[in-house]
């Protein structure tokens, strides 16, 4: 039998006052690549990224990695913005690539919701988590 494995992980540290660093893997048997992705929080633009790739297939995957920073500038709080990724880095660059900086913008507000709700708990040992997260979104 064959078979496939893919697994993506994103992890996201806030490294300023106003800057989140997310860092995105994908891992299967064929491919291995890295991106480095710091945020604004307050516009929801991408600053930086980088990005490394660990196995591909083709002497030619290296050169998607300058086509990263078409990224840079474009803001995760837009309409299309991950329609945009694909097309500016996914296919003139490299979909797994894209397909990273996507998770990781769709990771934006989760992780800012986990920072919010520990400085939270960390002020009220005993706040109620459930209903501070179901209120999270409409404070914003």
């Amino acid at each position: 039998m064959i078979t496939f494995n893919r697994s993506q992980l994103i992890g996201a540290e806030f490294v300023e006052e106003d800057i989140i660093r997310f860092n995105g893997i994908q891992e299967d048997h064929i491919y291995g690549m890295e991106v480095q992705m710091d945020v604004s929080i307050k516009k929801g633009r991408i600053i930086k990224v980088s990005g490394n790739m660990k196995r591909y297939t083709n002497d030619v995957c290296p050169q998607a990695v300058p086509v990263l920073q078409t990224a840079v500038g474009l803001s995760l709080r837009e309409e299309g913005w991950d329609t945009s990724v694909m097309r500016e880095i996914g296919r003139k660059g490299c979909e797994h690539f894209a397909e990273i900086i996507i998770e990781c913008g769709r990771c934006f507000d989760q992780a800012l919701k986990s920072r919010d709700l520990w400085e939270a708990v960390c002020q009220n040992p005993t706040l109620n988590q459930q209903e501070f997260l179901d209120q999270w979104g409409e404070a914003k």
